[in-house]
């Protein structure tokens, strides 16, 4: 495992495997840290963009600071190693995209380098769901991203233009 030098000093050994990056916490909990390369397809403007997320093999109990510790390290060491712009998009899906939102920012702050930039949004999607009796119900998700760059980085003005571009209600469009 190559590292730079971070400043979090307790985390988990983690490996590189391609588009993700894997670790094993001490309650046994398999983390797979994806960084995907295909955020926006149609931005050749921005294709180093890449959508960052967690798949878990079970969900964790209580609060695991070394767990916190090694994703910022591998956020941290993929934004020095490469120029590349990392978006985060919270799942909203099961009613826990504020709270990841929420928890996202405590954690990114905790990034001590002034050359990383973060950037946050939220948008509305309405969609429509089928209730208990086969009702069609409508209902809006709020969606909350975040994206984090290097102020150097050479696309800097694109990228943020193109992120708070568009329309509030993204229904359709996500």
């Amino acid at each position: 495992m190559k590292r730079l030098e971070s400043n979090f000093s307790e985390i988990y050994p983690y490996q590189s495997l391609g588009k993700y990056y894997q670790f094993t916490t001490a309650q046994n909990i398999v983390v797979h840290l994806f960084l995907d390369p295909k955020w926006f397809p149609d931005n050749p403007e921005i294709a180093e963009a890449c959508s960052f997320f967690i798949l878990t093999n079970k969900p964790s109990i209580g609060v695991d600071i070394r767990l916190r510790n090694t994703v910022l390290d591998i956020l941290a060491n993929f934004l020095k190693e490469n120029e590349p712009i990392i978006i985060y998009h919270c799942d909203p899906h099961d009613g826990k995209g504020h709270k990841r939102f929420t928890k996202f920012n405590r954690w990114s702050s905790l990034i001590n380098d002034q050359t990383i930039e973060k950037h946050d949004r939220q948008v509305i999607v309405k969609d429509l769901k089928i209730d208990e009796d086969g009702n069609c119900v409508r209902s809006e998700l709020v969606v909350y991203a975040s994206l984090l760059l290097r102020k150097t980085h050479p696309n800097y003005e694109a990228a943020i233009r193109i992120f708070y571009s568009g329309d509030l209600d993204q229904t359709g469009k996500l």
